[in-house]
């Protein structure tokens, strides 16, 4: 009984995000420079598969950032906001998981195949990540689907069990895949004392299955209070992150960098600033 709700369950979230994330997928770079090239290595999964992943690595490393795409698209879809968080000190590591248009397994993927897939990318990524970089802080973020992954990679709880990696110091979830009946309720969140970052918008809709924005604060209201923080930006859609005007990315991605150095670097510096910060016109600011 429980193995037939879980399925059901992941069907309704394949089916209402494919319908979404791929158009954030398909956006041609916002920045005029050319997007740096990562490094690509290929990991041995448990099940036979090969994962590829992007490492975009940072000259000054002070931290590691594991990364999952939204669904249908590909790490490199992300290079500004990558990008900025790499010049900053913090290296990025990100699966291209078997959902992505670029994958050249996806027409062999069902639904329950790619939700489990996608939880076996991370925790051979994150395995990756302490072993070639010992010491350093772990964040895990994400888009859409994989801001999800990264909230399960904290401790929320899904149909799929606890994915908890107690090594996990902070979370950035850019949107969220929202409601999900059966994967994704408010009760999902109630396990997650991890500090998040969430990003989100007024406009946030997927078609066809989140039909009201409310649904994407559901990690930021139903998680434990402490070191919670949201932003909402008047206007901003589902891809937000990719089709952001030059203001809005600037804060976004500042906003992003002192949350991660305060929470994962205990930088005093950081958290000052976040707790200065007021909202410009436009967006909203919260915290709990």
């Amino acid at each position: 009984m429980v193995r037939r709700v879980a399925t059901a369950a992941v069907l309704a979230l394949s089916l209402g995000l494919l319908s979404a994330l791929p158009a954030c997928a398909q956006q041609a770079p916002t920045a005029a420079v050319a997007p740096a090239t990562p490094t690509l290595v290929q990991l041995p999964a448990p099940d036979g598969r090969t994962i590829d992943v992007s490492v975009w690595q940072a000259a000054d490393e002070q931290a590691v950032v594991v990364f999952g795409h939204g669904w249908g698209a590909f790490p490199g879809a992300y290079h500004k906001i990558i990008e900025y968080w790499v010049a900053h000190g913090f290296t990025v590591v990100a699966p291209m998981h078997t959902d992505s248009m670029r994958h050249p397994q996806r027409a062999e993927q069902t639904p329950q195949t790619i939700f489990t897939t996608r939880i076996v990318d991370l925790a051979v990524v994150r395995g990756y990540v302490k072993a070639q970089h010992p010491g350093k802080p772990l964040v895990a973020a994400g888009h859409s689907f994989g801001s999800l992954n990264a909230l399960m990679e904290a401790g929320a709880e899904t149909a799929a069990g606890s994915q908890g990696d107690a090594d996990v110091k902070v979370v950035v979830a850019l949107s969220s895949p929202g409601l999900i009946p059966n994967v994704v309720t408010p009760a999902t969140f109630a396990t997650v004392t991890t500090p998040v970052l969430m990003v989100t918008g007024d406009a946030d809709l997927v078609q066809g299955f989140v039909t009201d924005p409310v649904d994407h604060r559901a990690p930021f209201d139903h998680s434990p209070a402490g070191d919670k923080m949201l932003l909402t930006f008047a206007g901003g859609d589902h891809s937000l992150i990719g089709n952001a005007d030059a203001a809005d990315f600037d804060l976004i991605a500042a906003t992003t960098l002192d949350f991660m150095r305060a929470h994962a670097l205990n930088d005093a510096v950081a958290q000052a600033r976040l707790n200065a910060l007021t909202a410009p016109e436009g967006v909203t600011i919260e915290r709990r």
